[in-house]
Parts: structure tokens; C-alpha cells; sequence
């Protein structure tokens, strides 16, 4: 990617920048930490709901551990191999690769997508991914070009785009479930890799889309994603597998002696067919090792509680901390044409990406199984957190939430019931290029940006007698 293509802005590159001492990527990144999309990942929840635990983990403190430990990864692998590889680009996209999600997690953007869907007869979908783009593209209101009225949002570097860029799939050749960017936004991956990239996706709609071979499309989001996204999606699997098991232990949502019934969901489920040997294994140290922690004599733990109780707790820290370094000690890179010429699949020899390009060079491997490891640990993390009782009923909760504010806020008969900057954007016509359906994607733009409690307190206000408080 040549220098002018990785700073050129997102939309535009009409804007004129006195950075000072700053650079382009540095720039991104602090418009991204002082945007109000980034303050409210604050009150969006990672696993544990509004409802309880909320002193746990949120969308804001998970992006900050996704940065650190992808500037590691980054920093190892500079100092490994003497690549070029831009840390302010790392922090950046780490620090927004959650800025589009919903409300209530991946629950929320499931039912955003389904009521999008539905009332847009298929013609546009919600993904939280696809919303990162369009916050920093559009709905963050930083850059505003008069001379062709149009919003460009925080107005990032193509660079800082092609970072968060995870599924390079638009909405229209895809299958429309999940995994792919708006239409609206198009033209980044033309940029990007040009207009045959996305013809080569128009020819091989039916192979990239075929339910029966799921392997394709998982190939083909890995072989067109470059090294600053991968880096920050192993980060991002790291954070999930040991920072969300870590709540799980510590609000004794997990059971320690879960791991026979975690083994038990993963034989039950025909995708771990093949690996499920190693898989297993992974799991029964988990749990050996994590009892350990807790093992001890009862006269010790009652005459001493508050000591136990202390021991433990930097225990635990300890433990998982261990498990985050050995995942970062155990990244290593091998060149991207080995990739491509290892393939037996003939649609991922033939991407026309630029594997010259510093970016595109190399894909991110693991040593040592460890891949493996995070997948049992994030397995883990899914069947004991996500069938656990109590979060079923919050899940339960959150659902009919989100789905009757959008059954609200659908309505264009109650747009004032909007905040002024929405309705002023629909007014002023930057809706239009959605067509008769705009309405709907402001609807989906403005429940998407809450945050749990204001989703909560917004729906009590809207239907419980006690609601008349006031929403701010």
C-alpha cells in the first residue's frame, strides 16, 4: 500500500491537518479516545448484563486489555523479526475494534440485525463489526465537509480502517447471517485492493456463501485480513479466553469442577469432531490447575479466612496471567505466499491481494498448540458462562428490551421522540442514500449506540408505570 493510499482519510482526503508532533495513526487514535462512542463502551457490558456483576468487565476495559496486550504481541514481533509494524496503529484499532457493538453484547446484535432485517425485507443488516466502520466513518460527527454537505465521521486513516476490517464481505454477497460490512461502505475495499477484489467477490458469491463448506469463507476472512488485524484478533481471542473465564471464577458462575459437562457439550457438538483429543486435554488441565487454587486444609481456611481469601484472589491472578503470556510468547509469522501456495482451495489462490504490500506479507501462526488452548479456554468460558441460569434470565431480559425499543423507534411517527442530532441528520437528507429505508438504519444507528442502563432506563420510562423518571 503506497504512502498516500495508507494516509488518505476515510472518505475524503480533503481534510487539511496541522498534527504538529503527531503523526496520522496517533492522530486516529486520539480522536478515537475522545469520541462519545468511546466513553460509552464504559457502560456496555462484555458477558454479565446490567442486571448483575456490573462491576465486572465492560466493552471499555476489555478494548484497553485488547491494546496492551496487542502492542506485546506487536513489540515481539518486531524485535523477532525486524518487521515493520506501526504501534499507534495497533493501539488505535484495538481501542475501537468494540466501538460498534450494541447494547447487551452479541444478543443485542443479534436482535438489532433480526428486526432490521425483517421490516427492510432483507435489504440491509446489522453487524457489530460493520458498525465500528460506520461510527468512525459517520456517526461520530468530528469532520463535516460543506462543500459536498456530507459527514465523515472521526475521518480515519485508510490504514487505521483496513485494521478493523475483519470480514471483507459486503452485505449484498454474503449469506446475510453475520460476518460482513455494509454496502454503504464499498468503496473502502476498492481502495483497498481495487475494483477486481470486489468482483472477484461478485464471481465467487456461491463459493464463498455455501453452508455445506463453512471452511471457505473462514479461509478466505484470514487470507484477506492483514497483520495489524490479525494481531489484534489473536489479542482480542486472548482478552475473551482468560479475562471473561476470570469473572466467570471470581462471581463463581463457573464451577470448578465444571470440566466433565464442558467436555460433554463439545462431544455433543459434530464441529470437534476432529480435534476434540487435544481439545480435551487442554480442559482437564484447566480444571486441575484451577482447583489447585483453591485447594486447602478446612481448619487453615476457617482459622485464617481473610488470608485464604487474599491467597486465592493473587492466585487467580497469577493463573491467568501465565495463560496470557504463554499465548503472546507463542505467536509467531510466516510468509503469506506460503499460506496461499499451501492451500488445496483454488478461491483463495486466486485473491487479488498484493501480498508485497508490508501489511499483506505475513499471516500470524501459533506455536506449541496454543491456538488449541484458547479455543478450550473460550469453550469453557461459553458453555459455563453463557447456559449459567442467571444469565439466561438476564439474556431473557435483555432481548425483549432491545427488540420493543426498536419496535418503537421504527415508527417514523414517533421520530421526536429521537435526541435532536438524529433528527436533524434525517432531516438534512443523510439518510437518502438508504433509500426509502433510512428511517429503519437510523433506527438501527440509534439503539445500537446505547448503553445498557440507558437502554434499560429508556425502556422503563417507555413501559412501566414507574417510568416518568427523567432519561439522561
Amino acid at each position: 500500500m503506497n504512502e498516500e493510499r495508507i494516509f488518505n482519510y476515510g472518505y475524503t482526503n480533503k481534510e487539511k491537518k496541522e498534527r504538529g508532533a503527531r503523526s496520522p495513526f496517533q492522530v486516529d487514535r486520539d480522536r478515537i479516545i475522545h469520541s462519545s462512542a468511546f466513553r460509552r463502551m464504559r457502560n456496555k457490558t462484555q458477558v454479565f448484563g446490567v442486571f448483575t456483576l456490573d462491576y465486572y468487565r465492560t466493552r471499555l476495559t476489555h478494548s484497553l486489555e485488547v491494546s496492551q496486550i496487542a502492542r506485546s504481541i506487536a513489540t515481539i514481533l518486531v524485535d523477532r523479526y525486524d518487521i515493520k509494524i506501526d504501534r499507534d496503529v495497533i493501539e488505535a484499532i484495538s481501542l475501537a475494534h468494540d466501538i460498534g457493538h450494541p447494547p447487551f453484547g452479541h444478543l443485542g446484535e443479534d436482535i438489532i440485525s433480526q428486526e432490521l432485517k425483517a421490516i427492510t425485507r432483507g435489504k440491509f443488516g446489522f453487524e457489530a463489526n460493520a458498525q465500528n466502520i460506520r461510527i468512525l466513518n459517520f456517526l461520530e460527527k468530528k469532520f463535516y465537509d460543506a462543500a459536498d454537505n456530507k459527514i465523515y465521521g472521526l475521518n480515519p486513516t485508510l490504514k487505521t480502517i483496513d485494521g478493523i476490517l475483519k470480514y471483507k464481505l459486503p452485505y449484498s454477497l454474503s449469506d446475510k447471517t453475520k460476518h460482513f460490512i455494509y454496502d454503504s461502505d464499498i468503496f473502502i475495499l476498492e481502495r483497498l485492493h481495487g475494483k477486481k477484489f470486489v468482483n472477484f467477490l461478485k464471481n465467487n458469491f456461491e463459493l464463498l456463501n455455501n453452508p455445506k463448506n463453512k471452511k471457505i469463507k473462514e479461509n478466505f476472512f484470514q487470507a484477506t485480513r492483514c497483520l495489524e488485524c490479525q494481531i489484534l484478533n489473536a489479542a482480542d481471542d486472548i482478552a475473551y479466553a482468560a479475562h471473561d473465564l476470570e469473572d466467570g471464577v471470581e462471581s463463581k458462575l463457573i464451577d470448578i469442577n465444571g470440566h466433565l459437562k464442558v467436555k460433554k457439550y463439545l462431544e455433543e457438538d459434530s464441529s470437534f469432531s476432529g480435534g476434540l483429543d487435544k481439545m480435551s486435554e487442554k480442559i482437564d488441565n484447566f480444571f486441575f490447575n484451577l482447583k489447585e487454587i483453591f485447594k486447602t486444609e478446612t481448619d487453615e481456611r476457617n482459622n485464617n479466612r481473610i488470608m485464604y481469601h487474599v491467597k486465592v484472589k493473587t492466585d487467580l491472578k497469577e493463573f491467568f496471567s501465565r495463560y496470557i503470556s504463554k499465548f503472546i510468547m507463542n505467536i509467531d509469522i510466516e510468509k503469506r505466499e506460503k499460506f496461499f501456495a499451501d492451500t488445496k482451495d483454488n478461491l483463495i489462490k486466486n485473491i487479488p491481494i498484493d501480498l508485497g504490500e508490508d501489511s499483506y506479507k505475513y499471516s500470524l501462526t501459533w506455536k506449541n498448540d496454543v491456538n488449541i488452548e484458547i479455543n478450550a479456554l473460550k469453550q469453557i468460558s461459553y458453555k459455563l458462562l453463557m447456559e449459567n441460569r442467571e444469565i439466561l434470565l438476564n439474556r431473557y431480559k435483555a432481548e425483549n428490551i432491545v427488540r420493543r425499543l426498536f419496535q418503537v423507534f421504527s415508527d417514523i411517527k414517533n421520530i421526536n421522540l429521537y435526541p435532536d442530532d438524529f433528527q436533524e441528520i434525517f432531516n438534512f437528507g443523510f439518510y437518502n442514500i438508504f433509500g426509502e429505508d433510512g428511517f429503519y438504519v437510523m433506527c438501527a444507528d440509534y439503539i445500537s449506540g446505547m448503553t445498557d442502563m440507558y437502554a434499560l432506563k429508556l425502556y422503563s420510562s417507555l413501559f412501566e408505570s414507574k417510568g416518568f423518571s427523567e432519561i439522561s
